[in-house]
């Protein structure tokens, strides 16, 4: 597997649970005023990337660590997760350290997920996370479903199990809004699947490249 280690270059996050916010369909019926969060990260090779925009479209289950014993333990637990066959959830290690110790110990412990220095905690304030190592799984709705402080296999895979869980309920791929097949103003069948939106606008915007938003 490919290490990915990134800096991060600025972050503002709102605490609490997080909704993306609805940028197709502003003022449209069915969405209503949202908090977003944002982390502007670079990867080591110059790539921007930003997690808050996975935030409401993905399901995500998000490690925040240290870099000791059981920080390590905690990786280990979540990269057995992520190379579980069939998985949809992104997966994100957030070290609270500075670059150096974070390439140290992502290396160390071989992971094969996306890794981010945090020496600020931004994203444990963010999570309301009380210690390290943590690991947080959001809903594909954008809700911290729950935040696990004592983190091992079972734990990780109870985690994951209850993300997939939610995403039953309908999800605008275009702007994250949650709908159900009763109040969806609009539908599209592509490649044998049916996807809803809140508007009539994001469905057009949808048609045009389907592939543009399923790949966010």
């Amino acid at each position: 597997m490919r290490l990915v280690v990134a800096i991060g270059i600025a972050a503002t996050l709102a605490a609490g649970p997080v909704f993306a916010q609805c940028g197709g369909c502003k003022g449209a019926a069915g969405c209503g005023a949202s908090q977003t969060v944002s982390l502007k990260l670079v990867t080591v090779g110059g790539d921007t990337f930003d997690v808050g925009r996975m935030v409401g479209k993905h399901p995500l289950v998000l490690l925040v660590a240290g870099t000791g014993n059981a920080s390590k333990a905690a990786a280990a637990a979540v990269q057995k997760a992520f190379a579980e066959p069939g998985q949809t959830a992104k997966y994100f290690g957030i070290i609270n350290a500075g670059m150096k110790a974070t390439k140290t110990a992502a290396q160390d412990w071989q992971l094969g997920y996306t890794v981010f220095s945090d020496p600020d905690k931004k994203a444990m304030a963010w999570l309301n996370a009380e210690s390290v190592p943590s690991v947080a799984f959001v809903s594909a709705a954008g809700k911290v479903i729950r935040v696990d402080t004592k983190v091992t296999e079972a734990s990780v895979a109870e985690g994951v199990k209850t993300l997939a869980q939610t995403q039953d309920k309908l999800i605008d791929p275009v702007c994250g809004m949650t709908v159900t097949k009763e109040t969806a103003a609009a539908k599209y069948d592509y490649q044998g699947k049916t996807y809803y939106f809140c508007n009539k606008v994001c469905k057009d915007n949808f048609s045009k490249d389907p592939q543009k938003y399923l790949a966010q």
